[in-house]
C-alpha cells in the first residue's frame, strides 16, 4: 500500500508537470503567433531590383544616396534625415531643398559614408541599384534597404521608382496624385515648346574628358523624346562608342561629334556658358562646323537640373524651361 501511494503520487507528479509544460508550449505558441502578427501589421513588404524587403511602415527616418531619391522625397512631402549629396548641398536643386529643409549629409554618391548612414539610425534606406550593389551587405546591417534604378535610368524607369518609393514610405495615394499632377504638367509644357522638334537633338554634359552623350536610354535623353523631341543618337552610331562609368552615358571625340552633327544641342554645364570645359570644346575645329552652332541652335543649360537630379520635379523643371528657350528663340526671330 505504500509502494502504491507513491506511485500514484509520481504519476500524479508527471501529468502535472506535462499539462504545465503543454500550457506553456501553447502560451509560447500564441505570443510567437501574436509577435508574428505583430511584425506582419507594421511593415510592408517592398519589391525592388534585389529582391524584396520587408519595411516599417510609415518610417520616420529615411537615407536617400542618389539626387533622384531625394526629388521623390520632396514630391511626397518626405524629409529624409540623410542625403548623399557629394558634399554640396548646392548639387540639390533649391526648390527641392526649400522642401526637404536640413538634412545631415552622408558622404559622396559614388561611395556614401556608412558610419554615417548609421549615426542618422535610419528606418529605411534607399540605395542605387547599380552603384551600391558592392555595398549591399553593409546597408543592410544597418536598415532595412531598397535598391532602385538612378545613376543608369531613364525617365520611365524613374517614374516607377517614384511609386515604389511612395509605397515604401506610406504615400501611395499621394504618389498617384502628384504622378497625376505631373503627367498634366508635363502635357501642358510639351504643348508651349514651339521649337522644332523634328531638328535631330543632341543633349550632352561638357565635362573634362569632353562631351558626354545622353542616347535615347538615359534619363534626360527619354525625357526630352517623351516630349517629342528627335535625339540624334540613334542605336546604329552609338554601338561603338564609350561608356562613362558603365553606365548609358557616351563619350564623343570630335569625329563622332561630326559624324552626328546634330541640328540642336542642349549643353549641361556647372558653371554655365563660361565653364572651363565648354570653353574648351568651343574651340575644337569641329565644333564651329556643326549645324546646331552654324544656325544658333546650341543652349546651355543647368548640369544639376539637367544631368544629375533624375525626378518628376527636376522633369518638370526641364520642360519649363524648354517652354522658355522657345519664347526666347521666337523672339530672337521676330527681332531678326
Amino acid at each position: 500500500m505504500k509502494y502504491s501511494k507513491k506511485f500514484l503520487s509520481l504519476v500524479v507528479l508527471m501529468v502535472a508537470v506535462l499539462v504545465l509544460t503543454a500550457c506553456g508550449s501553447v502560451s509560447d505558441n500564441e505570443a510567437g503567433k501574436s509577435k508574428n502578427n505583430k511584425s506582419s501589421k507594421d511593415t510592408v513588404s517592398i519589391k525592388h531590383d534585389e529582391g524584396t524587403t520587408k519595411v516599417p511602415k510609415n518610417p520616420k527616418k529615411v537615407v536617400a544616396l542618389e539626387f533622384s531619391f531625394v526629388d521623390a522625397l520632396a514630391a511626397l512631402d518626405i524629409k529624409p534625415a540623410g542625403v548623399a549629396d557629394d558634399g554640396d548641398k548646392k548639387r540639390i536643386l533649391p526648390s527641392i531643398r526649400e522642401k526637404i529643409g536640413d538634412y545631415k549629409s552622408v558622404g559622396a554618391r559614388k561611395q556614401p559614408n556608412l558610419e554615417e548612414i548609421s549615426n542618422q539610425k535610419p528606418d529605411l534606406i534607399i540605395a542605387d541599384s547599380n552603384r551600391h550593389k558592392g555595398i549591399k551587405k553593409d546597408l543592410e546591417k544597418i536598415a532595412p534597404t531598397i535598391f532602385l534604378p538612378s545613376f543608369d535610368s531613364d525617365y520611365k524607369d524613374n517614374i516607377e521608382a517614384f511609386k515604389t518609393i511612395a509605397k515604401a514610405v506610406g504615400k501611395e495615394d499621394k504618389g498617384k496624385e502628384r504622378l497625376d499632377k505631373h503627367d498634366k504638367l508635363m502635357d501642358k509644357y510639351s504643348k508651349k515648346i514651339t521649337m522644332d522638334k523634328s531638328e535631330p537633338v543632341l543633349p550632352a554634359v561638357a565635362s573634362k574628358s569632353g562631351l558626354l552623350a545622353h542616347p535615347e536610354n538615359t534619363y534626360v535623353g527619354e525625357l526630352l523624346k517623351e516630349l517629342g523631341f528627335k535625339n540624334a543618337l540613334n542605336k546604329t552610331k552609338t554601338d561603338n562608342l564609350s561608356k562613362y562609368l558603365k553606365g548609358p552615358y557616351l563619350q564623343l571625340n570630335s569625329e563622332v561629334l561630326s559624324d552626328i552633327d546634330p541640328g540642336r544641342m542642349f549643353i549641361m554645364t556647372a558653371k554655365g556658358k563660361n565653364d572651363p570645359d565648354l570653353k574648351k570644346q568651343e574651340k575644337d575645329a569641329v565644333w564651329k562646323d556643326l549645324k546646331a552652332v552654324k544656325n544658333d541652335r546650341v543652349s546651355v543649360v543647368d548640369r544639376n537640373t539637367w544631368a544629375r537630379a533624375r525626378g518628376i520635379i527636376s522633369s518638370e523643371e526641364i520642360a519649363k524651361e524648354l517652354v522658355e528657350i522657345s519664347k526666347e528663340r521666337q523672339k530672337d526671330k521676330q527681332s531678326k
